[in-house]
């Protein structure tokens, strides 16, 4: 009941301020090392269950990698340096942005043949189908796209329908028929283990392959079938083949079905409702095999077609591919990608995980034999991953002078997946500073600080350091999934190195509900540290200590369940998963806190004000970092170049860290009632719809969204109350138009252009 009387006191106030204003540059320049090994791309944020794809990122002629995130929704771009060996990529953060935004899935494959690598992702417009952005990129604006189709149609006898897509069943791109221009294998929207074929018809009708003209070719290609309810094999060759209408959920068959012995378990009909399917020719003939992954199994399935390019007959298949080689074989059905790795001008397989696999998931096959007729051999299981500072999964970074040597370290929260105890593993790595006060590097000492592992806490661990019995070191509290706290006394001494042991299991009681991530600080400056506590709720929670400087006590009950009035929930969501980080600069507490939308928010008018709402000042991404319906983000700091600031560590999902330096901290804005509203809009050129995304627009706050043509005139006004809309352009001439959000303080606006061919 506090927490909702709370917020609605917060929103009938309805006042903000903006103070003293942080800013806080990436920096990917500190060395981190494992094993007297430097990684090549520290700070690229960890990968989990990557679809990866090739693209000239920067217009050098030479193939860049793609990966959309699928953990934690979030692109990570690599750029190539044309080095021969694994090591040619580089972490370029600076490309993520400049794609269009993905949904569910991403694919690259050049469709118009202009050698560009085009977009591909699931449709925001019908949310069974394709949508397929074109890539304009020119020397002098670099990646640019155009929505050239919001969703993929295709005729079937005598209708015109999409072509049939989801979030779990993701369709293949390629030429299939060999004719130069781009096909589409999919699946039925009732799922029966085969597979359909799209069949772009460019070539065909205009002797050019830039087009997107799709026929449904065949409701069987291939004339085989999955298995269903099984293994991840095939169920029949040669099977007869029912036909449905997409969508329709009716199926007529050309001879008569197979006998197919059905398991009606709900496992078995998720089995072949979601799987991968990767086209690509191992023999050298021409005719497309195909790789399969499937929910219910680990292994990659291939599957031989013995056919021709316009006429598939899948014939045989191996089920531990490559059974000539080390066979794919990990928990997590698979996806594939045909990269060249090491610039030899092969393209080699990667295979990667859907699922679980989170530090060992990116397995590389070189190839020694030719693009046509490839020829794998197995050579690491980390492809990229093993350059990464990478804790597996839900990395929680806390910076911390662990040895007590006057230089700040990293303790990072982790869960990794064990594949021989098909089970999580969590623990705290330690990752210690071995370089100067301005010039760290961190080394690698251990991934299992205090032996944590043996206690088998569920994912998340979130650490926080402060000397709770005035012994003079510093003690560990450590936040558990379930909403406890586990108290860690140090019983290195002072001066010394930590040395943690547990103390007190489900400290003082205190259960914040779910996913507890604590901060030891002292909030209302009495001397005594206390306790802010994130939550899984979207709250953050203070716990005031009512003990001594040598003996710690707190309520099982909060202070303020509701500290500053803050609400972190996602969109749509009861979740926020909050992880709050309070820091001291100019003698004034800042507040930042993450949440699983995928942003971290700046907070200030904290002091003599725990009791009231504080005030949102900026947020650290714009647009959001990431998204994820779970824990996500977190945020902590220290000072790690030795200039007093205090700089950020940010822990990602997929179990990555990333740093940021605050720089000129002591910039002001002139305090003001409203916070300024700032808005992104995408696509832009806009074809039949665009999607715009607000930035601090206060709901207790009037803010107005307008639309101007070029002339001046307004043509549409609406007030903005959420943090997404959706704007039709039908009716709308092509041409330019200025889309401007308006609220007391502020104006901003954004030039549109709107194109319907």
């Amino acid at each position: 009941m506090r927490k909702i009387i709370s917020l609605l006191l917060c929103m009938q106030i309805g006042v903000f301020f903006t103070v003293a204003q942080n800013r806080f540059d990436r920096n990917d320049t500190i060395p981190v090392y494992i094993g007297g090994v430097p990684l090549l791309n520290p700070w690229a944020g960890g990968i989990n269950f990557p679809l990866m794809s090739e693209i000239d990122l920067n217009g050098d002629g030479l193939h860049d990698i793609f990966i959309y995130e699928r953990d934690n929704n979030r692109i990570l771009t690599f750029l190539n340096n044309g080095d021969t060996t694994v090591n040619a990529w580089r972490y370029a953060p600076q490309y993520a942005r400049q794609f269009p935004p993905v949904n569910k899935w991403a694919f690259l494959y050049d469709y118009n043949c202009d050698g560009k690598a085009d977009f591909m992702t699931l449709s925001s417009v019908l949310p069974s189908g394709i949508a397929i952005y074109r890539n304009d990129y020119t020397p002098g604006n670099g990646l640019q796209w155009t929505l050239v189709n919001p969703f993929v149609s295709e005729t079937f006898g005598a209708i015109t329908t999409n072509i049939f897509a989801s979030g779990v069943s993701l369709p293949a791109f390629s030429d299939i028929d060999n004719d130069g221009d781009m096909d589409i294998l999919g699946y039925n929207s009732v799922p029966d283990g085969r597979i359909i074929y799209h069949q772009n018809l460019s070539m065909e009708t205009y002797g050019v392959c830039d087009s997107l003209k799709f026929n449904y070719a065949s409701g069987c290609w291939g004339n085989f079938a999955l298995l269903i309810g099984g293994t991840n094999s095939v169920g029949c060759f040669h099977c007869p083949c029912r036909i449905a209408a997409p969508g329709s959920g009716a199926t007529y068959d050309k001879a008569e079905p197979e006998t197919v012995i059905y398991d009606p378990t709900e496992a078995a009909r998720r089995d072949d409702t979601i799987s991968s399917i990767f086209p690509i020719d191992l023999d050298g003939d021409g005719a497309k095999e195909l790789l399969v992954g499937d929910i219910s199994s680990q292994n990659t399935l291939m599957i031989r077609n013995g056919g021709t390019a316009s006429a598939a007959e899948m014939v045989t298949e191996d089920t531990s591919y490559p059974s000539a080689d080390v066979p794919a074989l990990f928990n997590g059905f698979h996806f594939h990608a045909y990269i060249d790795v090491n610039n030899d001008g092969k393209k080699d397989l990667i295979v990667m995980p859907s699922e679980y696999e989170n530090l060992h998931g990116l397995w590389w096959y070189r190839n020694s034999g030719t693009n046509d007729h490839p020829s794998f051999h197995f050579q690491g299981a980390s492809f990229l991953q093993d350059n990464i500072l990478d804790v597996g999964e839900n990395a929680s970074p806390v910076v911390y002078d662990y040895d007590n040597d006057g230089l700040n370290d990293l303790v990072v929260g982790a869960s990794v997946y064990d594949n021989s105890l098909l089970a999580y593993k969590t623990g705290l790595y330690l990752f210690k500073n071995t370089g100067t006060t301005s010039n760290p590097r961190f080394d690698l000492m251990t991934n299992d600080i205090a032996n944590i592992s043996s206690l088998n806490y569920t994912a998340p661990l979130y650490p926080a350091f402060g000397d709770m019995d005035g012994d003079g070191d510093k003690d560990m509290i450590l936040g558990t999934d379930d909403g406890k706290l586990q108290y860690f006394n140090n019983a290195g001494g002072a001066g010394n190195p930590s040395n943690f042991q547990l103390a007190v299991p489900n400290y003082m009681s205190i259960d914040i509900g779910g996913v507890s991530t604590p901060q030891i600080i002292d909030l209302n400056r009495d001397g005594l540290l206390d306790l802010v506590i994130g939550e899984k709720n979207g709250f953050v929670n203070y716990y005031q200590n009512t003990g001594t400087t040598s003996s710690a006590f707190f309520s099982n009950v909060p202070t303020n369940d509701t500290l500053g009035c803050i609400v972190r929930q996602a969109g749509g969501f009861p979740d926020g998963y909050t992880v709050p980080f309070v820091y001291d600069t100019a003698g004034k507490y800042r507040m930042m806190v993450s949440n699983m939308a995928g942003n971290i928010f700046l907070y200030s008018n904290i002091d003599n004000n725990i009791g009231g709402c504080f005030a949102l000042v900026d947020s650290v991404f714009r647009p959001a970092e990431s998204y994820r319906i779970k824990y996500n983000l977190t945020v902590s700091g220290g000072d790690l170049n030795g200039d007093n600031l205090t700089d950020l560590v940010v822990g990602q999902a997929p179990g990555g860290v990333q740093v940021f330096f605050m720089h000129d901290p002591f910039v002001g804005v002139q305090e003001t009632n409203n916070i300024k509203a700032t808005f992104d809009l995408f696509p832009n050129p806009a074809r039949d719809y665009f999607k715009l995304h607000f930035y601090h627009v206060s709901p207790s706050a009037f803010n107005e969204l307008n639309v101007f043509d070029n002339l001046g005139k307004k043509i549409l006004s609406q007030k903005v109350s959420g943090e997404e809309m959706n704007v039709s352009t039908d009716g709308w001439p092509a041409g330019i138009y200025f889309v401007q959000l308006n609220n007391s303080e502020s104006s901003s606006s954004i030039k549109l252009m709107v194109q319907h061919k």
